[in-house]
């Protein structure tokens, strides 16, 4: 029983504390793993820098690519910005 509350307890950790998202490199599929910067039941971002080179611009980010961009740069780069201008795009492009 000790064990079981222990590998919960472990488990919840772990959760808790990594993260991974996705990219695209030369038509093969990785998963990059993370430590979060802040704790969170969410294990998959979404970066959206990860498969092209170009940084979006501000002006056509959807609110759900900014939401995005918004929890990326929170958890993984522990960066609080509300993603207003280019350069709070291109500081979360940090890969």
């Amino acid at each position: 029983m000790k064990k079981l509350v222990f590998l919960l307890f472990l488990g919840l950790l772990v959760v808790l504390n990594v993260g991974y998202y996705t990219e695209l490199e030369e038509a093969e599929t990785h998963t990059r793993w993370f430590i979060k910067q802040s704790p969170t039941l969410r294990l998959e971002f979404f970066n959206i820098h990860a498969n092209d080179g170009d940084y979006r611009r501000v002006e056509k980010l959807t609110p759900e690519h900014r939401q995005m961009i918004i929890d990326y740069c929170k958890y993984r780069l522990g960066i609080d910005t509300q993603v207003t201008t280019q350069a709070d795009v291109e500081r979360c492009a940090k890969l």
